[in-house]
């Protein structure tokens, strides 16, 4: 699977699109239903099982790569350098809000992210629950990001298995970790529109 962002780059994953892309496999018949399916990403092969309407990705094991710093407009915070095949900075806030429209990309280290960087602004609301915003490179604040709630999760829990509540303006997503470090993210696949190409 390749994905691409709203100008038109690649990204190495996308954790919500991933699991749309084995639904429409499973619902066009070109692939067993009843069975894992493991899909070739740019960040590596990451299995797929679904439990009716509910989809599981085994996304990997997420590293974190230290901190970083993170600004918008005239603010600025310390981020979690969180690497889940694609890059993400996650800023802890009080409030949502503080980020602000997020119209414009948050400025970042350009050594550290070559590539920019997926800006995730969270807030704990206990300990295994979190929401957030995100700005997703190349596209933009958008409703959701797979692998930005995996980031999001892990950096608010450090070491560890577990399972974390993750809001986001979308909806919610559940992530967990097991005691081999893999992280899951489960949540619905919705597909909401179909069209053809030609090549």
């Amino acid at each position: 699977m390749d994905y691409r962002n709203a100008d038109g780059s690649l990204s190495e994953m996308c954790g919500n699109g991933i699991r749309v892309f084995a639904r429409h496999l499973v619902e066009e018949g070109l692939v067993p239903a009843d069975e894992p399916l493991r899909i070739g990403t740019r960040a590596g092969v990451r299995t797929v099982t679904h439990d009716g309407d509910v989809w599981t990705v085994d996304m990997g094991v997420a590293r974190i790569l230290g901190e970083t710093k993170i600004g918008v407009a005239d603010a600025s915070w310390p981020a979690v350098h969180v690497d889940l095949g694609n890059p993400h900075a996650v800023v802890f806030v009080d409030d949502l809000a503080e980020a602000g429209p997020l119209t414009q990309e948050p400025t970042y280290d350009e050594g550290l992210f070559p590539e920019r960087v997926n800006v995730e602004f969270v807030v704990r609301r206990g300990p295994d629950h979190v929401a957030m915003r995100v700005h997703e490179r190349g596209s933009g604040e958008t409703r959701s990001c797979g692998t930005g709630a995996c980031a999001a999760a892990v950096a608010a829990a450090g070491d560890g298995p577990g399972s974390w509540r993750v809001d986001v303006p979308g909806g919610t997503l559940t992530v967990s970790r097991d005691d081999a470090g893999h992280v899951f993210l489960t949540g619905p696949a919705v597909i909401v529109a179909e069209g053809t190409t030609e090549l």
